[in-house]
């Protein structure tokens, strides 16, 4: 009876193991990340300049829209003069 089972369990790790081994694949299909074809005619997928993705390239602009709307108020507050108290008021006395 032990042998049975030694002789069972041997002949399915002899089928299972390589079949785990190898695993699934198909040549057909879409391309996924290894495909060594897939890498060599666009190494870099996410890339939409030399050194940016493209979600890089829209958040520098939104920084840069932020920074000059916050320079443009600044800016306006110094052509009115709200950027600093008046002065008027030094010179009186109540």
């Amino acid at each position: 009876m032990k042998t049975n089972r030694t002789r069972t369990l041997t002949l399915a790790a002899l089928f299972v193991l390589p079949a785990a081994l190898i695993g699934c694949s198909s040549s057909s299909g879409p391309r996924h990340a290894g495909d060594i074809d897939a890498i060599r005619s666009n190494p870099s997928p996410a890339m939409h300049t030399l050194a940016r993705r493209d979600s890089d390239r829209l958040n520098m602009h939104a920084r840069m829209r932020d920074t000059n709307f916050r320079a443009l108020s600044e800016d306006i507050d110094k052509m009115f003069f709200l950027d600093r108290p008046s002065r008027l008021h030094h010179g009186v006395k109540p």
